[in-house]
């Protein structure tokens, strides 16, 4: 009875998620912002060393095609090996120092808006590790020109590196959050392409609910959404991030995610680990049992039912983001994303237990403890990446 029950929901549960993503499909293949609003951009972008494509990736944020835009590149220490990279491209480069008392990304991003210049409008966030097109300014910006925006985004597409299965499966798991974005009020802040007018950064006081975070993204998140503003996403600045992973450095990444959701989503972290449980152990329930020595015809439709279910969402997924990706830049093999999905789901469903016992993550060789989304511990001594 309770398999059967099990079954039921997991079939449910398949139909809503893959109706949500067609919904988000046709926003990602139909939503083009437009606007011949040009404010005063400043582009923030915190490093700590040399990733993979470092130079390439900083010459994008300076060569777009934008008027009116400023980049600064904001390191914690004046030995950072990414300056000599950065001055040789001609880039503005600030140094914010060590922070102990809060995520060293986020007190980089102070730093640099604390010091930003007066006729500053709108205040950019984006990474390192990612290479945008020429026009990504250009697309992020329009959806603010409506007051009742507080905040534009994009999302990162991890590139699968040739013969890297780790960093397939990185890219496997990322990919299932695309689809959480879309034309709804569920959106949340990327940081590696979040856009906010300065003068809604100052009124939902961002600075202030940063002071202790380890999150940027989530924080400004949280602060848009209590002041009953719109987190718009512009499918437009899906962006590439290129680099290798190793086994190790794919589950600190993804586990350190989750743990992040956990305390600043607690709702969010227990709805998923509730569906990604539901999925798991239905599906490999199933599997054994259509498998076993006295076969069960039941147990086979209720597997082809949701594998089928989860082959489609990924398949409408990947047609969608080939739709605004660079031409040529869509992740190899593409049938990886569709037959490989439950196993991308067994990654999370390790994360959500992982993350269930405890609240430290390594970032950037540093240890946090994470107590709440308003107090940090740094931890002393660094940790491995």
């Amino acid at each position: 009875m309770f398999y059967f029950v099990l079954s039921t929901l997991a079939i449910l549960q398949g139909i809503f998620g893959l109706l949500d993503g067609i919904r988000s499909a046709r926003h990602i293949r139909t939503y083009r912002p437009k606007s011949s609003w040009r404010p005063r951009v400043l582009v923030i972008c915190p490093c700590k060393g040399i990733d993979p494509g470092f130079r390439d990736n900083a010459a994008s944020i300076l060569n777009q095609d934008y008027p009116s835009l400023r980049a600064v590149f904001v390191v914690e220490a004046d030995d950072d090996s990414a300056i000599p990279v950065l001055k040789e491209l001609g880039a503005t480069v600030q140094v914010a120092g060590i922070t102990m008392v809060r995520g060293q990304k986020v007190h980089n991003l102070i730093h640099a808006v604390e010091h930003a210049v007066e006729d500053s409008e709108v205040f950019v966030f984006c990474d390192s590790d990612a290479r945008y097109p020429s026009d990504w300014i250009s697309n992020l910006i329009p959806p603010l020109e409506d007051e009742a925006v507080g905040v534009s985004t994009g999302y990162r597409w991890y590139m699968a590196e040739p013969e890297s299965m780790p960093s397939l499966f990185r890219s496997i798991w990322n990919a299932s959050v695309v689809t959480a974005l879309g034309s709804h009020s569920r959106n949340f802040a990327w940081g590696g392409s979040m856009a906010i007018r300065r003068e809604v950064f100052d009124r939902i006081r961002v600075r202030a609910a940063w002071d202790r975070a380890v999150s940027d993204d989530f924080t400004v998140t949280l602060a848009a959404r209590a002041a009953g503003m719109r987190i718009v996403f512009v499918p437009t600045c899906l962006i590439p991030s290129h680099g290798s992973c190793s086994w190790l450095e794919l589950l600190e990444f993804t586990t350190r995610q989750i743990i992040i959701t956990r305390v600043y989503e607690p709702k969010l972290w227990r709805l998923a680990f509730l569906g990604q449980t539901i999925f798991n152990v239905t599906f490999w329930w199933s599997l054994v049992r259509m498998l076993g020595m006295w076969p069960d015809p039941a147990a086979t439709v209720v597997w082809l039912a949701i594998f089928a279910l989860s082959c489609v969402k990924a398949w409408i997924r990947l047609g969608a983001v080939d739709s605004v990706l660079p031409f040529g830049t869509l992740s190899k093999p593409q049938w990886s994303y569709i037959l490989l999905a439950p196993l991308g789901s067994m990654l999370y469903e390790y994360n959500m237990v992982r993350s269930a016992f405890t609240r430290d993550i390594i970032w950037r060789q540093r240890r946090y403890r994470l107590i709440s989304p308003q107090h940090t511990i740094v931890q002393h001594g660094a940790g491995e990446s």
